[in-house]
């Protein structure tokens, strides 16, 4: 296939493709007669890596680092050191999203559940810290979740 089904097929764009190309990370399998660059199978798969490394917080120089570290007979210790230290630090920064994330989400989702409640509430003032301090779904103040806590205050 051309430049263009790949980066179509990927989802990237041409110029990131020719830019990879620029830094080593790809290189099209074969020209066509007319010159054009041809890819196959093996370049989606090594674009679809390239694309997750950059997915998971690698830079460009990094995946690099990483595609270059294989030596033609294998990976040798001082490469799967490598790319255990790259991995690893990288797990560790997603594994830290994934807990904002999940606090983020877990706030959000108490906010909404008392907000379902306040929309068949019969007090003229909704999220009043007045009206609504006897109210169930706002029991203690520390099951309010923070967001509606500085909201009612």
């Amino acid at each position: 296939m051309q430049i263009g089904e790949l980066a179509k097929q990927a989802g990237v764009s041409v110029r990131a493709i020719r830019y990879y190309e620029e830094l080593g990370l790809m290189r099209p399998e074969k020209r066509s007669p007319g010159g054009f660059r041809l890819y196959g199978a093996q370049n989606r798969k090594r674009l679809a890596v390239v694309t997750f490394l950059k997915e998971i917080g690698l830079s460009l120089l990094e995946i690099r680092q990483i595609l270059l570290a294989k030596k033609p007979s294998g990976a040798d210790k001082a490469t799967v050191s490598f790319l255990l230290r790259a991995f690893g630090e990288e797990l560790e920064l997603v594994e830290a999203r994934i807990d904002a994330l999940n606090a983020m989400r877990s706030e959000l989702a108490k906010a909404v559940g008392i907000l379902r409640s306040c929309e068949h509430c019969d007090h003229e003032i909704l999220l009043d810290a007045l009206a609504c301090g006897g109210c169930a779904n706002l029991g203690p103040q520390e099951a309010v979740p923070e967001t509606l806590e500085i909201i009612l205050h």
